[in-house]
């Protein structure tokens, strides 16, 4: 580990800096649990931090209110003064901040923090271990380097992060340091039970009704290959939201029904943004790295977790075409694309 990133913040600490703590838009536990975690640890040290996303409502998803931490949250109009220091956690690259990258690239000091193979560089001092399960367990080994307490509300937003980003421990990156980083945090004081139950458990009742609709609608690629390569995908337009009244915040898991499909090894579901574009969501449960075929399509992520957004003006979308027609036309140009990156087409 970089020893740049904790002498930072050890400087943040002796000299009371102000820092801001960002996570990505559109933010899951590892993102905004690392942040939190990381802002608590430090507030507890005499630091004035303070923790922010690019959100349209600003406001914690449903499945992450149970997260400690959230009077250090702070909307992106609403910080004020200078910051001494910015730090991006689980960000790959500052497009994912939003309209808080021009904040981080007008502080005097910036820290990456992340785990993602495909980070870009940007950051003036970087911590990016792409063999870490979770950014939550970069945060971790960084806070024992600063000597910072483990406390039961920095240890509940730790392991959130860690059991999100490993796939509910059922993925590779479940290995036995992602293990040994569970029970540590559950020794502190993380409750595995509420934590399941917040993030994977809980949904709105208009949930249950778009999940009829959108399964209903979903779709196996043609016979598998000769490597046994499938797809299975849906998509979600913002009709199918309105009738049910959810935002997209509220429908992150439903690739992860897909995701166990038994005669697909991949899953893919597309979701119409407010403007008209695609955030295309990805899973594997094979040889085929989404991390890789994301980043071939603009986006990134991990090699079973991955996404991308799609550009409505590269795939089509309901913006500009109008009616379901539009929609159709956007999802066919998206799995085309990514059947073809996957040799299936």
């Amino acid at each position: 580990m970089s020893p740049d990133a904790a002498g930072l913040l050890r400087r943040a600490v002796a000299d009371g800096w102000a820092v801001g703590l960002f996570a990505h838009v559109n933010p899951d536990s590892d993102t905004l649990g690392s942040a939190l975690a990381l802002g608590l640890a430090l507030r507890a040290a005499g630091v004035d931090a303070v923790v922010s996303f690019d959100a349209e409502p600003f406001g914690v998803p449903d499945g992450l209110a149970f997260l400690p931490g959230q009077d250090l949250l702070v909307a992106p109009a609403d910080l004020a003064g200078p910051l001494d220091l910015v730090v991006s956690l689980d960000a790959a690259a500052p497009h994912m901040l939003g309209a808080l990258a021009e904040r981080m690239l007008a502080a005097p000091r910036t820290l990456v923090i992340d785990h993602h193979r495909s980070n870009a560089e940007f950051g003036q001092v970087r911590l990016v271990d792409p063999d870490a399960p979770s950014t939550s367990t970069v945060v971790l080994t960084l806070l024992d380097r600063l000597g910072l307490p483990l406390d039961a509300a920095v240890a509940t937003a730790l392991y959130a992060g860690l059991a999100t980003d490993t796939g509910s421990f059922r993925q590779a990156t479940a290995g036995v340091a992602a293990h040994r980083a569970a029970a540590r945090l559950v020794e502190a004081g993380a409750d595995p039970t509420v934590i399941g139950w917040s993030v994977w458990g809980i949904h709105r009742f208009g949930y249950l009704g778009l999940l009829a609709g959108v399964l209903g609608r979903a779709r196996l690629s043609d016979p598998a290959d000769a490597a046994g390569h499938r797809l299975a995908w849906t998509s979600i337009s913002q009709a199918d939201l309105g009738a049910c009244g959810l935002r997209l915040e509220h429908v992150e898991g439903v690739v992860d029904v897909l995701w166990g499909v038994l005669e697909a090894d991949l899953a893919a579901v597309a979701k119409e943004l407010p403007d008209g574009g695609w955030t295309v969501s990805l899973r594997s449960r094979g040889s085929i790295d989404v991390g890789a075929l994301a980043a071939k399509l603009g986006g990134g992520g991990h090699r079973e977790k991955a996404g991308f957004l799609a550009d409505p003006a590269g795939v089509g979308s309901s913006a500009g075409v109008g009616g379901p027609a539009g929609v159709d036309e956007a999802v066919r140009h998206i799995i085309a694309g990514i059947l073809e990156q996957v040799g299936l087409q």
